[in-house]
């Protein structure tokens, strides 16, 4: 596991699924499948007259939040998308005890988009 590969791979797959397409809504969604202890990598693509999709990226095969938060800021250096989390409920940065995903309850996931 090597953060500056993962994240250059990552980069390369949200440039080839970036198309810049007018009205168009694109964001990064970082799923933690609590299940196989991976984060997933997704991007979201919204058109209003086409049906919306995510684009799988790249899975990471760790839980660890400390190498999430490393591969995170070489994607934003990289990107200006939005990114989104899911999953990440209790969770909090390592760095600076932040919660990762915002809710409006202790367990209500309202991080899916509409």
């Amino acid at each position: 596991m090597n953060p500056d590969k993962e994240a250059a791979l990552i980069n390369k797959r949200i440039d080839a699924s970036f198309k810049r397409l007018i009205n168009t809504r694109y964001q990064i969604n970082v799923v933690f499948n609590h299940y196989s202890n991976t984060f997933n990598f997704l991007m979201y693509v919204a058109h209003p007259k086409k049906r919306s999709r995510s684009i799988p990226l790249h899975t990471v095969e760790t839980d660890d939040l400390v190498y999430l938060e490393s591969l995170i800021k070489r994607i934003q250096a990289h990107t200006k998308l939005t990114i989104t989390y899911t999953g990440f409920v209790s969770e909090k940065w390592p760095s600076d005890l932040r919660p990762i995903q915002r809710t409006a309850g202790v367990h209500e996931d309202k991080q899916y988009l509409k």
